[in-house]
């Protein structure tokens, strides 16, 4: 079993492009994505019909972030920036009244709000709240807090959310631990074991990664009940960043937020 976790896409359609290139060639046979499909970006439409596509033949599940609904229910409790870009969003989906249109607010309402797979746990925000409690990495040091999510998780869960990847894991009942991607990568490898350790996995974000590094980051599982060489690979992929600002700066209601912009460039 070889798949590939993805997140928090948020309407950018050069990082979700390029990052299913990358997913391709790594010879994956499924993918799933932790959801926030829109939101943020540009390219709204873009981004749901190659969701869509997906379902072809690589899609496994795709699941309800807190943009999507928002998208869906309206934006309650989201600051300014984000409020506009989900009205923008809804307003830019229901303009295109093609074919499509009742395909693409379907695939969205119904959305999931987890996914479970043998000892798999997929969820966009954490285990105790799947659509909006945030899990960040100094969360590592309230013991109660992660006992109360570990205790959720059937072995290893995966989560989007905080656009920040990294790697939780608990050592012992009330021990835990906490890597971030750089923590992997200053170790020369971008892989962490599967074991008997329970994990919480961020996998970090496609469209607005928030970590300092602009690339698009996503995780690679294997995973055979039979092998003893189980692992996860954290990816990082270069896309057009420039294109994705173009496109934002040419948006008269986004680009009164050059935030919004500014942040992809920055990776923040």
């Amino acid at each position: 079993m070889r798949f590939a976790v993805i997140s928090d896409i948020h309407n950018n359609a050069e990082a979700f492009r390029t990052t299913l290139e990358d997913i391709e060639q790594n010879q994956v046979e499924k993918i799933i994505c932790l959801g926030d499909l829109v939101g943020y970006g540009p390219n709204p439409i873009e981004c749901v019909d190659m969701m869509l596509d997906l379902r072809k033949d690589k899609l496994e599940a795709c699941l309800c972030g807190n943009h999507d609904q928002a998208a869906m229910y309206g934006p309650d409790g989201f600051n300014d920036i984000a409020e506009e870009a989900l009205l923008w969003t809804r307003d830019m989906l229901e303009s295109e009244k093609g074919s499509k249109f009742d395909v693409r607010w379907d695939f969205i309402g119904n959305s999931p709000r987890e996914y479970r797979k043998g000892k798999f746990l997929f969820v966009h925000g954490s285990p105790r709240s799947p659509i909006n409690e945030y899990v960040f990495d100094d969360d590592v040091t309230d013991l109660d807090k992660m006992s109360r999510l570990f205790a959720l998780v059937p072995q290893y869960c995966f989560m989007g959310h905080t656009h920040v990847p990294g790697v939780f894991i608990q050592e012992a009942p009330n021990s835990f631990d906490y890597l971030s991607y750089r923590d992997l990568e200053r170790q020369r490898q971008c892989r962490y074991p599967l074991t008997e350790k329970k994990l919480m996995i961020n996998v970090g974000s496609v469209g607005q990664p928030r970590d300092k590094d602009p690339r698009s980051c996503y995780v690679i599982v294997q995973y055979d009940d039979s092998s003893s060489d189980n692992y996860i690979e954290f990816r990082r992929v270069k896309y057009d960043v420039d294109k994705t600002i173009k496109d934002i700066e040419n948006e008269p209601r986004l680009n009164i937020f050059p935030f919004l912009s500014r942040r992809l460039k920055e990776g923040r």
